[in-house]
């Protein structure tokens, strides 16, 4: 059971994706009196007006979080959802870069103010590869895709947290199932163009899904019930095949499937994206105890697809 004392929780990227969520569910738990403290959010470019005005927001890019901060808000946990991204292979190198630098000059300022701070940071299971084995937290790091640059990015946390110098907890979600991002761009959005929702090469590609929901849980869980620089996979079912996972959606959209060849797929979106969409990488965790713990917001992937689809009509 965490301590009700007060404390400062930080989140990192709280605008983004998944940082929105994990801030969202900090608030709340707030709010029902599990802990007590300041919610500190930062955020480099984007607002949110509820997160804004709820929480103790700061607008600093993440290279220039200043010393000052630490020293009137010191964090007794940090999550870290603040990836950098690009729209293209050299913007995301560009990104990576910028994030590595700026990830060292936050670790420069734990160290210096707050060493023993837990930190759970958002990575991604692109890291692993492509693989038809299932795979735990022990398999070896081979970034494809977008990974090959955030890998860099998030070096700087990788290498602290394998020299035990900081208590730094790499998770590692699998394909983040929300009204927004791979979902919306490369199911939803082309059934909705060409009638049919896409499968991308043969199919037989394996997805580890999890809500952006049960994300954000999961992380918070990662750091409430975490070891000390323990990674942990993050999914919320069972490994599915892409076709399957099509078939899926098509049944929620009332449509049928399309097969897109892989030259099409390269030819179309690049070899990033291509290798994004037809990768394999089914995971599990070693933590079995960690995982049994935690209370999963979804526990039926048909109902989240229907859900999520629902979602998506609405705002369009």
């Amino acid at each position: 059971m965490e301590d009700k004392k007060s404390k400062n929780k930080w989140v990192l990227g709280a605008t983004g994706y998944v940082g929105q969520l994990v801030t969202h569910r900090l608030f709340t738990e707030r709010a029902n009196a599990n802990w007590t403290g300041q919610l500190i959010t930062l955020a480099q470019k984007t607002i949110v007006p509820w997160i804004m005005e709820r929480t103790n927001f700061h607008l600093f890019p993440l290279r220039a979080i200043p010393l000052k901060l630490f020293e009137k808000y010191p964090p007794d946990a940090i999550y870290h959802c603040a990836r950098m991204a690009g729209n293209s292979d050299r913007s995301r190198q560009i990104a990576a870069r910028k994030g590595h630098a700026a990830n060292q000059h936050l670790i420069a300022l734990i160290k210096e103010r707050q060493p023993t701070v837990p930190v759970v940071y958002c990575s991604g299971t692109l890291m692993y590869g492509n693989t038809e084995d299932r795979i735990d937290e022990d398999a070896e790091i081979l970034p494809i895709a977008y990974a090959k640059a955030y890998e860099y990015a998030e070096r700087p946390w990788t290498q602290s947290a394998e020299s035990g110098e900081m208590d730094v907890r790499i998770a590692r979600p699998g394909w983040i199932l929300g009204p927004d991002s791979w979902f919306e761009h490369f199911f939803y959005k082309p059934a909705l163009r060409y009638g049919k929702v896409p499968i991308y090469g043969d199919g037989k590609q394996y997805m580890s899904i999890i809500s952006v929901e049960d994300c954000a849980g999961q992380l918070t869980h990662l750091m409430e019930r975490g070891v000390p620089n323990q990674s942990a996979n993050l999914f919320g079912f069972e490994p599915i095949k892409q076709v399957d996972f099509a078939v899926l959606v098509a049944k929620c959209m009332e449509t049928t499937t399309m097969n897109i060849p892989a030259s099409e797929i390269e030819s179309r979106f690049g070899k990033t994206v291509f290798e994004a969409l037809t990768s394999s990488t089914p995971v599990s965790t070693k933590h079995k105890d960690w995982r049994a713990a935690y209370k999963p917001l979804h526990t039926d992937l048909k109902a989240l697809v229907e859900s999520t689809v629902r979602r998506l009509q609405a705002k369009s």
